[in-house]
């Protein structure tokens, strides 16, 4: 079980029988292993599969907007990665709380909780640490019950962005990758200006679909499917899309788990480096999987850090790999499949 869920464990005679509202869980035991009435909100596909079945059906949400619901007793968030996004989480769960109501936010000490005060600050009378152990931290404050609905045009931006040969507008939320701007690797990719093959193309993890939008107004014979495991990453990506009228599929996947059929292109900024400079494995699991979604002669068009090894890689489980742009930290590769 994770840390996360074993701290709360360790405070189960607060939390025991409830009802309750769990946001951004890791996929374990811990609402069978802590009776109560748990409704779960993620925008983590993956953990949303991990959950499934261990939730009623209605009780479990995958989405961009926490769902509503009504006589909590309490609601607690497992820190994510990126601040911003807790902020974005608990200005939708604190009006679903009545005044005096526990708000426990939790998360490892390398992970942000050490900010739980500054969090919870404006959210009640005062927040206070409960518990420390697993490397993890458990903080609670008691909401005055008078925080405003949230509206999520708060929270959304508009980015204008202009290229050679177009301007677009991208919507964005906050931990949305590259949120508020256009990150410097999808900006080099983009720089390409030659032809993608015609057909269907999928863009693996596509944040909020400004690889898609560019791409297809470019390639006008190609069909795009987006593909993300975040919930506001695809709803950017929806976003994005509709208000430039391209005609897109957009849905969620765990790396390829919900990706079926072949594509003439698979184009990509991928999420793989994990912050050790030669782990390369789940790259590698990447390449060797995608090659079966690759039609003959498709193309695998990705950008990447320079000093990853990718280009073997490539070649082993797809075929010959060029470099088509590099900037003194990027390269964008380019490998066709036999055929």
């Amino acid at each position: 079980m994770d840390n996360t869920s074993q701290i709360l464990l360790r405070s189960a005679e607060l939390l025991a029988g409830q009802r309750l509202l769990l946001v951004n869980p890791v996929a374990d035991e811990l609402t069978r292993e802590l009776p109560g009435d748990w409704h779960v909100w993620t925008w983590d596909y993956s953990a949303f599969l991990g959950l499934r079945g261990r939730l009623p059906e209605h009780q479990l949400s995958f989405s961009h907007l926490c769902p509503a619901v009504e006589g909590l007793e309490g609601a607690i968030l497992v820190m994510p990665k990126a601040i911003e996004r807790a902020e974005y989480a608990l200005a939708q769960m604190a009006p679903l709380l009545a005044a005096g109501c526990p708000l426990y936010l939790v998360g490892e000490k390398k992970g942000g909780i050490t900010r739980a005060e500054k969090l919870l600050a404006g959210l009640g009378d005062g927040a206070e640490k409960l518990d420390s152990a697993r490397h993890c931290q458990l903080w609670r404050t008691q909401v005055k019950g008078d925080a405003p609905a949230f509206r999520l045009e708060d929270w959304q931006q508009q980015i204008d962005l202009d290229f050679p040969d177009q301007k677009v507008q991208l919507t964005s939320l906050p931990g949305v990758f590259s949120h508020g701007r256009l990150d410097e690797g999808s900006a080099l990719l983009l720089e390409e200006m030659a032809p993608l093959p015609a057909g269907k193309v999928l863009d693996f993890g596509c944040g909020a679909g400004v690889l898609s939008l560019v791409l297809a107004r470019r390639n006008p014979g190609c069909r795009f499917e987006l593909v993300d495991i975040d919930a506001l990453a695809l709803y950017c990506a929806r976003q994005t899309l509709d208000q430039h009228d391209v005609d897109a599929q957009v849905y969620p996947s765990d790396g390829l788990s919900d990706v079926h059929g072949r594509f003439a292109a698979v184009v990509s900024n991928p999420p793989f480096h994990t912050g050790v400079r030669h782990d390369t494995s789940i790259a590698e699991r990447f390449f060797n999987a995608v090659a079966r979604n690759l039609l003959p002669r498709g193309e695998l068009r990705i950008v990447a850090n320079g000093f990853l090894k990718y280009p073997p890689l490539i070649e082993a489980h797809i075929g010959p790999c060029r470099v088509l742009r590099e900037n003194s930290r990027f390269k964008v590769y380019s490998a066709v499949a036999p055929g």
